[in-house]
């Protein structure tokens, strides 16, 4: 419960949003209610509510979709323009979020704040040509991938996630998302993202992002340079991945053992890049 709660400020511009939270203290920002309501912090004094900011719609044109931080994750599912980009990759990332329930009420911008190391929209995002928008108050504009690399930054300094920008891939390329759970819809223990992009035949680009392995989740970045510009084939992924699975830092819990994610870290990986690559080369 949020015993401590005494004040809801209701700004009207982000500039304004931003400063409240920066200057208040004990204050947070108030999106779909989702985490804050659950993580329950008994310190927490001030909520900044972010409804009347214009931040819940997504927009298409030829570059992309624009997502605003208020989106919900089913609203990011059922959009006509968001659902089919990049395969589906969005929304079948989407889909692994949350039950249902949830995702009505979770938006975009707060669960990718407080994500964590399986977190599938993240993961799914990372192999996407993405940027992101915040403010602190004054609006910045940054690649995903750094965006998650800095975050914990971000959030100790109480910036305002705006926007997502996912530009449109290329017509002869292909995502996937594959995971491993309790269940067929339960939130992931690992998650692998891949993008293949073809060009006369080869790997034109190789994305691969995997979630559940590391304090967060992240690119592989050596094992795309190795893919890249080579006909796709289990072996070759294999060879890939060596360099890179001594520098991950799985950790064991009661959903499982170091070794079994590892292990199915691999077998995700091998099964996401062959399955992009082949429907790349089918475009």
């Amino acid at each position: 419960m949020l015993r401590k709660l005494q004040q809801v400020f209701h700004p009207t511009t982000v500039e304004e949003a931003v400063t409240m939270a920066q200057t208040t203290p004990n204050a947070c920002y108030l999106g779909g209610g989702a985490w804050v309501v659950a993580q329950g912090n008994p310190q927490l004094e001030a909520a900044v509510d972010l409804q009347g900011l214009g931040l819940g719609k997504i927009e298409s044109d030829i570059e992309g979709v624009r997502v605003g931080a208020m989106v919900t994750l089913q609203q990011l599912i059922d959009d006509a323009a968001a659902e089919p980009l990049a395969d589906g990759l969005l929304a079948t990332a989407a889909g692994y979020t949350q039950s249902r329930t949830l995702r009505e009420q979770g938006t975009v911008g707060g669960t990718l704040m407080v994500a964590g190391p399986a977190d599938p929209l993240t993961t799914a995002l990372l192999v996407l040509d993405a940027d992101v928008r915040y403010a602190d108050p004054v609006s910045h504009t940054a690649p995903f991938t750094s965006f998650v690399a800095y975050r914990d930054r971000l959030i100790r300094t109480r910036v305002l996630l705006t926007e997502l920008l996912v530009k449109r891939p290329s017509a002869r390329s292909a995502a996937t998302f594959e995971v491993v759970g309790r269940s067929p819809k339960d939130k992931p223990i690992i998650c692998v993202a891949a993008y293949v992009a073809v060009n006369e035949g080869l790997s034109a680009e190789v994305r691969i992002a995997v979630g559940g392995v590391d304090t967060h989740p992240l690119r592989l970045l050596k094992t795309e340079h190795l893919l890249k510009g080579q006909l796709l084939t289990v072996s070759r992924i294999e060879t890939a991945l060596a360099p890179v699975l001594a520098e991950l830092h799985p950790v064991a819990d009661f959903l499982a053992t170091a070794e079994y994610r590892l292990e199915m870290m691999q077998v995700l990986t091998r099964r996401a890049v062959l399955s992009a690559w082949e429907r790349a080369r089918r475009a």
